[in-house]
């Protein structure tokens, strides 16, 4: 007659349980950067974080990078000027996509101006985040954002201005401002998920 297991032998068989569980999950992420494009204040930092954890890997900002590196962005953008702040920018988000593994890389607004930079993200399953000036001026601290300190409303223009470059390195689009930020990250989360189980390729609007 078989002994009866005692509690310490199911708690160490349940923990094996649970990690083989979380390893199949992380098996259905895609073993390379995710990236986040989009907009000034589209929130991208907000809902990297949260995909992050709810995926279990990394999360990188990259304008997070150059400020740890370099400053303050707005005070860079005064002291050096926009064309020096997309050059180290470019770089940096070059070394963030060249890491292996599974993570996910927010872009600040700007990045898709760089032709390597967009060169750089065809490898990548790249979601565009998209919101409206209305939305963004509710919530945005102006203060940080040089390009839009001295003029709120440049942000629809320079929105049109690089739209084309959005939708050109993008493989699906999520509004941020037509959802709470728990069904957002419900919604991306399963996306990301997916983009593990097939070849790849852009998707639609959602």
């Amino acid at each position: 007659m078989p002994l009866p297991r005692n509690r310490s032998e199911e708690r160490i068989e349940g923990g094996g349980a649970s990690h083989r569980r979380r390893r199949r999950r992380r098996r259905r992420i895609p073993e390379t950067a995710v990236v986040l494009v989009g907009p000034m204040a589209a929130g991208k930092t907000s809902l990297g974080r949260r995909l992050a954890k709810d995926l279990g890997i990394p999360f990188v900002d990259t304008d997070a990078v150059f400020v740890r590196d370099h400053g303050a962005i707005a005070e860079f953008f005064a002291a050096h000027g926009e064309a020096e702040f997309r050059r180290i920018e470019a770089e940096i988000v070059a070394a963030e996509l060249a890491r292996p593994g599974s993570r996910i890389v927010a872009l600040g607004g700007g990045a898709v101006l760089a032709a390597s930079t967009r060169a750089a993200l065809r490898a990548h399953p790249v979601v565009l985040l998209m919101t409206t000036q209305e939305a963004v001026l509710r919530t945005a601290n102006l203060a940080r954002r040089p390009l839009l300190r001295d003029d709120p409303d440049a942000w629809g223009r320079i929105l049109e201005e690089r739209r084309p470059l959005y939708e050109e390195v993008a493989d699906v689009t999520f509004r941020t401002d037509r959802t709470t930020k728990d069904q957002l990250a419900r919604r991306v989360s399963g996306w990301i998920r997916g983009q593990a189980r097939r070849s790849g390729g852009p998707g639609g609007a959602a």
